[in-house]
């Protein structure tokens, strides 16, 4: 069992600018006018476009060393991203929006679960009180929303965000670069959805927007959260996915002039605050350790 070393200082720095990246995904959908499938086989089309040839050159790279990029922990985390896009994709078009976030938000508790489980990285208080936090925010944001889901829709979220939780965590415990498995997760969910988007799915009333979407916020927001885990623990890793439940309705209310409650001001600013506050604490409490052992 390997582990990567902490870095807090890179790990939320990469975990920042994937949570706000990836909070423009379902304006970008909406402006799109897309349908659930053909969504989903566009933006794995780009994913894989643009990842699996970084990971071919890099694997190439890697193995004149003597090393390895395309192996089978790749692969698996890999096909785990490939599941968690179709099931979140699903959960979109399937649930509220209110259902979705809040079901998602359970994903920081799932992560600390597991890592607790799998690697016996036992998480400190801090981190429950910050994960308590965050879901306490993600109920007041989505209020009076919950219950209007589909079965269906809500399944999916759930299982998006067992599927999140148990990747961060395996990424955590090999130590390896994942930063482009996305790619081939982009493959799985490619192959499962193209037929069906072909077969039966009209094209988006503006496809640029999911093109863009694609090849631009998708990649650039997966690169940075499937590099975190190395540096920072899976469950500090999936509190910064929460910022797209605070953000994505700031959008809305910009491009689509959909009212931003008070709640969700009041609930985003709790989980901000959270994020922030655990940010700031991991940090410190690690310049502690390197202070303590240098001594």
């Amino acid at each position: 069992m390997t582990v990567q070393q902490n870095n807090p200082g890179r790990g939320v720095s990469l975990g920042l600018v994937g949570g706000f990246v990836i909070s423009f995904d379902i304006p970008m959908i909406r402006l799109a006018g897309a349908e659930g499938w053909t969504s989903l086989a566009i933006r794995a089309s780009c994913l894989a476009l643009i990842f699996i040839p970084l990971a071919i050159a890099a694997h190439r790279r890697a193995k004149a060393k003597g090393g390895s990029i395309i192996n089978r922990n790749w692969l698996e985390i890999g096909a785990l991203y490939g599941l968690s896009n179709i099931l979140f994709t699903f959960a979109v078009f399937s649930t509220s929006t209110a259902n979705l976030v809040f079901i998602l938000a359970l994903n920081t508790l799932l992560a600390a679960l597991f890592a607790w489980i799998m690697i016996g990285e036992r998480p400190a208080k801090a981190t429950w009180i910050a994960i308590a936090a965050t879901i306490v925010g993600v109920l007041i944001i989505v209020g009076d929303g919950l219950g209007h889901g589909t079965t269906f829709g809500d399944m999916c979220a759930l299982g998006a965000a067992f599927s999140i939780a148990f990747l961060l965590v395996r990424t955590r415990q090999t130590g390896g670069d994942m930063s482009l498995a996305p790619g081939f997760g982009g493959v799985v969910a490619l192959a499962f959805a193209l037929p069906v988007a072909l077969a039966y799915s009209p094209m988006p009333q503006a496809p640029e927007w999911l093109f863009a979407n694609g090849l631009i916020v998708v990649p650039i927001a997966a690169w940075c959260l499937a590099l975190a885990p190395r540096y920072i623990p899976a469950p500090q890793v999936a509190m910064f996915y929460l910022i797209e439940t605070v953000l994505a309705p700031v959008w809305v209310w910009i491009v689509f002039a959909e009212t931003v409650s008070g709640a969700t001001l009041a609930g985003g600013a709790i989980v901000l605050a959270a994020i922030l506050a655990h940010s700031l604490w991991s940090m410190r409490a690690s310049t502690s350790v390197d202070q303590a052992s240098s001594a």
